[in-house]
């Protein structure tokens, strides 16, 4: 088992293969990136931020105390969601931020978050020289002496400084949403999303019924916010007799939603919730900008109104980066991940859950089933295929050569290869860390995505023989 550096940040096994010197470089990396071009921020403040996993304090202590060594003052902001860490290092100016979280990954794991003073994380091109100078010994100049050291401040105010930025949007009526009396029930999976999204329903005058909702960091399951994990959650709303519930990943940049029957609505209508809110309730025309793996339900949504789609390689940096380009009303991904630039250009669940409640409440629904109906349908499924001693380049560039050119269907390269077809299409991406071709697919019904995932995995793997 290695250490995973990815665009994400770096990911690894608390103790075996995230360990003391491995964080220690990475910092000390990340506060020479900073001061080098194109960043070149001289101010040497970091906001500091981490969800509840076991392994943070010891973690948190340690990121605190070597910005510390390198001259840095440290924002310190305890447990909190990712969004938050974005949105107070926009508010404070500050150098930059890092996020103490290994996402969705199981309680093992931990890992960290690199965040730019623009409140983006790190380009892909900035990940690739950080991790270059963490391979590096860092040079003994890079440790302040003892009258140039710099100073931890703690701060406490964090979370609802991002909600209240959040209620203050023009187009958040407070009074309205509270006149609902939503009933909802809460899953944050024991991780840092419990307070912060607690209080954010307890404000907009919704009764909540919560589950794992204490940030111990053990997570009562396995922490991803699909459907196969939250059956506990799916029991309550029907217990409860909720109007519905939600569900956050541990440092709360995913929010999914189950409807009054206990069934998932599919996390792709977080987004489509949010993008139906910004161009139809709002009346903003404009791009929307997803990643590639995302539903074909933006696509209809932003027609119906004017708006175009415009599509990202998969990650949050890809797609940020994108919507900073395109001047983009909104855009995330499919996978719960709402981005809305009035707040900042990162996914995050509080956003996505004020204007889903906003939208149920302006249009007067409290069946969010019945609410969904009346968007466009579509089913994803995502599957893998095992590509043991074959070369993932050459079977997509066999697909290319396949597909390019058929009536009626486009082929994009941008992020391993996506074939879009009239009534499907299919995302293959080969993974970097498992010898697998991610398929992921999408139609009308959950049968024809199962079966055009299933034909390429057929393929694909029929190919060793």
């Amino acid at each position: 088992m290695s250490l995973i550096r990815t665009i994400s940040g770096v990911r690894g096994v608390n103790g075996v293969t995230l360990t003391p010197n491995i964080i220690v470089d990475h910092i000390v990396a990340f506060t020479r990136l900073l001061e080098s071009p194109p960043y070149n921020q001289s101010q040497k403040t970091i906001v500091v931020g981490r969800d509840s996993r076991v392994s943070g304090p010891w973690i948190e202590m340690l990121v605190n105390g070597t910005l510390v060594s390198c001259g840095y003052h440290v924002i310190h902001i305890d447990i909190a969601t990712t969004p938050t860490v974005q949105f107070i290092v926009q508010q404070t100016n500050s150098s930059g931020g890092i996020v103490i979280t290994s996402s969705h990954n199981p309680i093992e794991w931990n890992g960290l978050k690199f965040v730019g003073h623009d409140g983006l994380f790190i380009s892909p091109e900035g990940c690739e020289r950080l991790f270059q100078l963490a391979d590096q010994k860092a040079p003994i100049e890079r440790f302040a002496t003892y009258d140039k050291l710099g100073h931890v401040t703690k701060r406490s105010d964090s979370n609802q400084n991002h909600l209240d930025a959040i209620f203050k949007l023009p187009y958040i009526n407070l009074d309205k949403i509270r006149q609902m009396k939503f009933k909802v029930c809460l899953d944050s999976v024991n991780g840092a999303g419990g307070p912060i999204m607690t209080s954010l329903l307890n404000q907009l005058g919704c009764s909540v019924h919560g589950i794992n909702i204490e940030p111990t960091g053990v997570f009562a399951h396995t922490p991803e916010p699909v459907p196969a994990n939250l059956g506990q959650l799916c029991e309550s709303v029907k217990q409860q007799g909720a109007d519905f519930g939600i569900a956050v990943d541990p440092d709360v940049d995913r929010c999914v939603f189950i409807d009054e029957n206990g069934q998932p609505l599919g996390e792709e209508y977080t987004l489509a919730f949010a993008v139906e809110f910004m161009l139809g309730e709002v009346g903003r025309k404009g791009v929307v900008c997803k990643n590639l793996s995302s539903s074909r339900v933006l696509d209809d949504i932003a027609k119906k109104y004017g708006s175009t789609v415009v599509c990202a390689p998969v990650g949050e940096i890809q797609v940020a980066q994108r919507m900073v380009q395109q001047n983009a009303v909104i855009g995330g991904e499919g996978n719960g991940g709402v981005m809305l630039p009035d707040i900042h250009i990162g996914r995050d669940a509080p956003v996505a859950a004020v204007l889903a409640l906003q939208l149920l409440a302006n249009r007067c629904a409290r069946k969010i089933s019945q609410f969904k109906a009346t968007l466009p349908q579509y089913e994803i499924v995502k599957l893998k295929a095992a590509i043991e001693g074959l070369d993932p380049d050459a079977i997509l560039s066999a697909y290319k050569t396949q597909y390019r050119g058929k009536e009626g269907v486009i082929v994009n390269e941008e992020d391993g290869l996506k074939i879009d077809a009239p009534e499907w299409w299919v995302h293959l991406r080969k993974s970097n860390t498992e010898h697998i071709i991610r398929v992921i697919a999408e139609a009308k019904t959950v049968e024809e995505a199962t079966a055009i995932a299933n034909k390429f995995i057929q393929e694909i793997e029929s190919s060793r023989k």
